[in-house]
């Protein structure tokens, strides 16, 4: 049927409606497609910005929101745990007892009362608020007819330097490192409730007089960091004078502690804290400039928290339980039986060793977990040290706890305002540390500290 010149015309629209439509389409897709990109480049930034706050070495304690957590509708009881003891305080004996009577009627005002009963109410209660004691020592020069020497009377209670008693002093510090206050609010705690008016540079020099008399015990603490059969050790990001620098911790199996502050994050400041010769082992995390310590005990709570990061990837999930079973493992082989002869220790990490380096060869082939791979790898025979060391833990979560209270710290104060300031806070903050995690008087032991070096020395 031959077209006529109608239809003609018909086809050659209807084609330049179809072109249009599909101009505007591609167009449409085109915009659609730039939207996409932007929004997948903005995903990316904020996954990055996210992973500041929640990531393979962000430890459990520290992590917002926990993964995988009960719904609010979990059947779970939530509460304290079976055989909780509770919070309940028991009743104190009375140190004193007041008698509380009258010789009116409360209701209508009459003195015509009968005494029926006793009604026993006990209170805690603090006394007044000491006032500050102001005391002149008037210390007497002596000389010895024997050997000619010439000196001066000392008392405990009355540092050869400065105007400040012990007792102040112990209270100035830990008010500042107990309750973590900032100068300005321990000058105003002081003034309201002790009557007693210092400045904040007063506070500040305290604390430095205070720092300088913690030498002594915080090189004891190196000396024993040294001696040390191993060691847990961190760091941290802290803020001098708005730069950056490092905050390192150094605890021994029997709880002392050194914490030390430097610009670096390298292999200078072991050096330096070990001396030249550094023979003992270390439980870190991968951090490469511990490598320079011959013997290390990897951290296998990072590892895990590194591979369950990629349990969503191909062979993630595997991944994860194949390390939480050895994980497991390896801590009912350390924990049930003590008795366990120093060769059957060996043998075992043999064993685990070579298991260890075949599950990073298995998993090598998926290419989405190369990085968990290689970080495996670069801990080979450094995963089951603590089998060689009776009573060294397979994580560094020892180290972690001391590093917390810094970091909480560095949340108040943001950048110490001088590299004084920084240097005194970790003689004090080492000391304390110490004593708290040997279950010591904090209060008791700084009084002793400083009565030995400010008073008798």
């Amino acid at each position: 049927m031959p077209v006529t010149e109608s239809d003609y015309q018909s086809l050659k629209l209807q084609i330049k409606g179809l072109e249009k439509i599909v101009a505007e389409l591609k167009g449409d897709n085109e915009a659609k497609a730039k939207i996409i990109a932007e929004q997948a480049k903005l995903i990316e930034e904020l996954k990055a910005k996210l992973a500041k706050y929640d990531n393979p070495h962000t430890p459990s304690s520290a992590q917002r929101y926990k993964k995988n957590s009960e719904s609010k509708n979990s059947s779970k009881k939530r509460g304290a745990p079976k055989g909780h003891r509770g919070a309940t305080r028991s009743t104190p004996e009375p140190d004193r007892e007041v008698e509380v009577t009258t010789d009116q009627c409360d209701l209508c005002g009459s003195a015509n009362l009968e005494e029926c009963g006793v009604e026993k109410q006990v209170i805690e209660e603090l006394p007044p608020p000491p006032k500050i004691e102001v005391i002149q020592f008037n210390r007497h020069k002596y000389k010895c007819q024997d050997c000619g020497h010439v000196f001066i009377a000392k008392d405990e209670k009355c540092p050869l330097k400065g105007r400040f008693g012990v007792d102040l002093l112990v209270y100035l510090i830990l008010l500042k490192f107990s309750l973590r206050g900032v100068l300005r609010r321990i000058k105003d705690f002081a003034f309201h409730l002790n009557s007693f008016d210092i400045t904040p540079k007063g506070i500040q020099d305290a604390i430095f007089r205070v720092g300088e008399a913690c030498k002594t015990a915080y090189s004891a603490n190196i000396d024993k960091v040294r001696a040390a059969t191993w060691n847990y050790m961190d760091e941290t990001g802290i803020r001098v004078l708005g730069k950056n620098y490092w905050l390192w911790t150094f605890r021994t199996p029997d709880g002392e502690v050194v914490v030390v502050i430097r610009p670096s994050r390298g292999q200078n400041v072991l050096r330096e804290i070990f001396g030249g010769n550094i023979n003992g082992a270390g439980v870190v995390d991968g951090w490469r400039a511990y490598n320079i310590i011959p013997v290390l005990q990897r951290c296998w709570a990072h590892l895990i928290r590194d591979v369950d990061a990629f349990i969503e990837q191909p062979g993630g999930k595997e991944l994860s339980e194949a390390i939480h079973e050895k994980f497991k493992a390896l801590k009912e082989f350390i924990g049930t039986d003590p008795s366990t002869s120093m060769e059957e220790r060996k043998q075992q990490k043999e064993v685990w060793d070579m298991e260890m380096a075949e599950l990073a060869e298995q998993f090598s082939k998926f290419k989405e977990l190369k990085k968990q791979v290689t970080y495996i790898r670069n801990g080979l025979g450094n995963w089951y040290t603590c089998l060689l060391y009776p009573g060294m833990e397979p994580t560094n979560n020892l180290s972690e706890q001391v590093i917390r209270e810094h970091v909480l710290v560095r949340k108040i104060i943001g950048t110490f305002r001088s590299e004084d300031g920084a240097e005194y806070y970790q003689y004090i903050a080492s000391v304390f540390a110490t004593w708290r995690l040997q279950a010591k008087d904090v209060y008791a032991e700084l009084k002793k500290l400083l009565v030995n070096e400010l008073c008798l020395r």
